[in-house]
């Protein structure tokens, strides 16, 4: 039967899939993400679990009454949500895949559970993830009121190393599949999408995040958003320590730039891990209009580079690739 959801845990999404556009109800997000908990690291393909139908209920809030008839329409609209996923392929073709979210889901009548899974075509994007990947806390995605906050918190999340995080007004929309005819004035969806993602997230999380707006013939046309982990006295008194290195070994044969590796290797002991990961998996570092193909800019680097030795030695490969990096 099914596993009890762990809320001091995590769940792991490729960036691919945090990226990806579609909408959910509350209930529909608590499903996939305790559908989530259940993966495991080493698990190589998807399993058919069962979710509680008393499990759900507390999940949702629901009478007992009510419980079996809901969760059947959650499920029922589940496979019927389509998420589109984007990406640029090694061969650099982009693609986009259209995908419910289940597979399947079988209801056993009279022993109170129903059986998930999730579509094959997810296993890339949640199956043996190394690099490219966003954690994201269980005991947060589980606190929120509005599913739009929980949407902003997991896109803003992947860019925590970063601090800050620039989406467009219809970026905003895209993300949280907010249609044409909702929230029309900017003034409600800041109102209803915007703060209350901001008052949720600092009020539940352990971030604290804010906003400005950037005004396009006096228009706002983008949010830029900053993130970053509250201060506590154990944060402050806590002297750092230096991360140890993963048991996970460096995926160099991922990249398929020769210079990067070579570059990579020869700075193994100052770069951190995750600026490695990053850097092999970018497929090219030719810019245009100062945007990487799988798109990250410059300032993705500049800002994932927060001690001069690394900025320095960034500077100096870029320029050998004759990319107006500074």
């Amino acid at each position: 039967m099914s596993k009890t959801v762990d809320q001091d845990g995590f769940v792991v999404k490729s960036n691919h899939l945090v990226e990806a556009r579609y909408r959910l109800s509350l209930q529909e997000s608590h499903v996939i993400l305790w559908l989530l908990t259940q993966i495991r690291p080493d698990d190589e393909d998807f399993k058919i679990h069962e979710l509680k139908i008393s499990e759900f209920a507390k999940m949702a809030g629901l009478e007992v009454d009510s419980q079996y008839k809901e969760l059947r329409k959650v499920t029922l609209h589940l496979m019927k949500r389509i998420l589109e996923i984007k990406e640029i392929n090694l061969k650099n073709k982009k693609t986009t895949l259209q995908v419910a979210w289940l597979s399947s889901a079988e209801y056993h009548h009279g022993e109170g559970y129903v059986s998930l899974c999730f579509d094959p075509k997810l296993k890339p994007y949640l199956l043996q993830l190394k690099t490219q990947f966003t954690k994201i806390g269980i005991s947060d995605a589980m606190g929120f009121d509005s599913v739009h906050a929980l949407r902003i918190h997991e896109l803003l999340v992947q860019y925590e190393s970063i601090g800050h995080r620039t989406m467009s007004v219809a970026e905003i929309r895209d993300y949280c599949g907010i249609e044409k005819d909702e929230y029309t004035e900017y003034k409600n969806l800041k109102s209803r999408v915007i703060n209350r993602a901001k008052t949720e997230i600092n009020a539940k999380t352990d971030y604290d995040v804010d906003f400005t707006e950037i005004k396009k013939s006096r228009k706002v046309d983008k949010i830029n958003w900053t993130i970053g982990k509250k201060k506590s006295e154990e944060v402050v008194t806590k002297p750092k320590t230096k991360k140890q290195p993963g048991l996970v070994p460096i995926a160099y044969e991922s990249c398929v730039v020769p210079e990067i590796v070579v570059f990579c290797k020869a700075n193994e002991t100052v770069l951190e891990r995750d600026k490695i990961d990053y850097l092999l998996n970018v497929n090219d570092f030719n810019l245009n209009n100062e945007r990487l193909q799988l798109g990250f800019t410059c300032d993705f680097f500049r800002n994932r580079c927060d001690i001069a030795a690394v900025t320095d030695l960034l500077v100096v490969f870029f320029e050998t690739k004759r990319v107006d990096y500074v």
